[in-house]
């Protein structure tokens, strides 16, 4: 069973409900287990059920699933255990979660209109291109010399296309692969990810949201009382490539003796607003709560920036789509009205 069909946050919602109403750990997974009966999620809850019944800890039987359950949610569990306080450490899972899916679904929304102009437009391009264009070349073979430069370009493409559809179609089938290629292949995904991080505006947005994660992650296992290697070392995995170099060397100087803060500093995994409040934090005591506040910052400028990218963005995709189907539409007709030209 894939973790991608269990309803994580959903669980641990409904168990922190059971745990805070005053029903035992136990008892509140009975009570889900005989609720989810029948569901394709209802194996796991049984084992996790059996697992407490045989006298494992929680947080052993949610490591038996470590497809369903992360290790961060492991470890803040098995933390919590330790005091006692399983209800808190899932409360502070579900804030992570939920604050993380939040952001997560705002950038996703704010890609979908431009996803959406893009395939109506390209769409409406291809017909002109593969259908209509076609057709017109058919009526101006002879007249390809006398054409302006542009207009004689785009009836060669129509001319192209229809004396060979199936090469044509093999061409956009291969585009159309190569981006699925893209997106399924994690070394080419990564290279594209890569470069986008080295583009000024988007890069540094990327970054930001890298770094909202991994202070709500830290946020919550330092708040849950597992200690600073150890928290870093279990973020290690779940950050992005180019930043698990600079994790790695924050580990190993925080086990010689610096500060967490200092730390991720000098591995540059910090901003100005951060690096004054992580200071704060290390003083007062309260990194986790620091690193949350940095997280908020971030996330509010993050939002800023995808809400101001998206209202200039989507008036100029149109422009950019409607100029070039237009264009095309007048290099068609161009000839058209030369002729009619000539003819008066």
């Amino acid at each position: 069973m894939t973790g991608t069909r269990f309803p994580l946050l959903v669980f641990c919602q409904q168990l922190l409900s059971l745990l805070e109403a005053g029903l035992q750990l136990v008892e509140s997974l009975d009570t889900l287990t005989e609720q989810e009966h029948g569901r394709d999620h209802h194996p796991v809850l049984l084992q996790l059920q059996l697992g407490l019944q045989s006298g494992m800890a929680f947080s052993q039987a949610l490591a038996q699933w470590p497809g369903i359950f992360p290790p961060l949610f492991v470890a803040a569990v098995e933390a919590s255990e330790q005091t006692g306080g399983v209800a808190q450490a899932l409360k502070r899972f579900v804030a992570y979660e939920t604050q993380y899916q939040t952001l997560r679904s705002r950038l996703i929304g704010a890609l979908i209109y431009p996803a959406v102009l893009l395939s109506l437009g390209g769409l409406v391009v291809a017909f002109l291109l593969g259908y209509v264009v076609p057709r017109f070349s058919v009526v101006f073979v002879d007249r390809l010399p006398d054409m302006p430069y542009l207009s004689g370009l785009v009836i060669r493409l129509g001319l192209a296309i229809a004396n060979n559809p199936l090469g044509a179609l093999l061409m956009a089938a291969g585009a159309l692969g190569g981006l699925a290629l893209v997106a399924w292949h994690p070394m080419l995904r990564g290279w594209v990810v890569g470069v986008a991080w080295r583009l000024p505006w988007l890069g540094q947005r990327m970054v930001w949201f890298d770094l909202v994660r991994l202070y709500r992650s830290l946020a919550m296992l330092l708040r849950g009382g597992i200690p600073a290697v150890r928290s870093l070392q279990m973020i290690l995995p779940m950050t992005a490539q180019h930043n698990r170099a600079g994790i790695s060397q924050a580990i190993d100087s925080v086990s010689a003796g610096l500060p967490i803060t200092t730390a991720l500093q000098q591995q540059g995994l910090t901003t100005v607003v951060s690096e004054r409040l992580l200071a704060a934090g290390e003083r007062s005591g309260q990194v986790g709560d620091m690193l949350d506040r940095a997280a908020d910052f971030m996330d509010a400028e993050l939002d800023r920036s995808v809400d101001r990218a998206t209202r200039l963005l989507e008036p100029l995709m149109m422009v950019v789509i409607g100029v070039l189907i237009g264009g095309i539409v007048m290099l068609m007709y161009l000839p058209i009205f030369e002729l009619a030209d000539s003819v008066g």
